[in-house]
């Protein structure tokens, strides 16, 4: 999805303006349950409104090249192919109620590190005409260190990588639409409107009770959360997003 289309998925005028007062347009959560010996479960889900079938349209009536639906189907492709043999796939779940269109995954693995490259793909082939897909950065590791543990992810979301990347049809082809850069005028109007309502959790339940950490808010010393937003990105276009926890 590209930001013009992006903006006809959520319904244009009004229902952008409602997507930034909930919350928010697209989601993405991810929750690590993690064992004492480093394995564990990790489950993400993706989450976008069920909007219906007549606010898919542009106002001339044209329909957009692609549903919720189509995309959630290629974000759940990316994420359960090509999988390391450390890390299984436990359940598969979609989800259509109260609004909402998505689907959850539960993966087991033996080393959190394996998890690394199931989300490196994500986004790679859904998101691929995207003006704000960039090229994403995906690292979690435990580290061991005088009896304690410490937990650290990373994501990395480079939007100047992929927004500069002007790849049109040749001249002698009509373009079939514009493109779309961080310098464009109406780029830097909506993409930081756009950029808010793409919400990022990330949850971390420790087999010990959590000593430190730069979490949100630590739920029975053992369940920390993250709550951040693209946003972060259009701010500082080279500094991830971090989450660390000692345990």
């Amino acid at each position: 999805m590209n930001s013009r289309r992006l903006i006809r998925n959520c319904g244009y005028g009004l229902t952008l303006t409602a997507c930034l007062a909930t919350t928010g347009c697209f989601s993405i959560e991810q929750e690590v349950f993690l064992n004492a010996d480093g394995s564990g479960e990790l489950v993400v889900h993706v989450a976008m409104p069920d909007l219906p079938e007549d606010m898919m349209k542009s106002p001339a009536g044209a329909a957009s090249k692609k549903s919720p639906g189509q995309d959630i189907e290629e974000m759940k492709k990316e994420l359960t192919t090509s999988l390391p043999p450390t890390v299984k796939i436990k359940q598969v779940k979609e989800v259509r109620q109260n609004g909402a269109l998505g689907f959850y995954i539960v993966f087991a693995f033996k080393e959190l590190k394996d998890v690394d490259s199931i989300l490196a793909n994500f986004g790679k082939g859904s998101l691929k005409d995207s003006d704000i897909k960039g090229d994403s950065q995906w690292a979690a590791r435990l580290e061991k260190a005088g009896g304690k543990t410490t937990y650290t992810c990373k994501f990395l979301l480079d939007l100047e990588t992929s927004a500069t990347k002007k790849e049109g049809p040749a001249k002698t082809e009509p373009a079939k639409e514009p493109a779309v850069t961080l310098d464009d005028d109406f780029t830097k109007q909506i993409m930081p409107l756009l950029l808010g309502t793409m919400r990022l959790r990330f949850v971390l339940h420790t087999p010990a009770p959590i000593t430190e950490t730069n979490a949100d808010i630590v739920l029975n010393e053992r369940t920390a959360v993250w709550n951040c937003s693209f946003i972060a990105f259009w701010k500082d276009k080279k500094k991830p997003i971090e989450m660390r926890a000692t345990y």
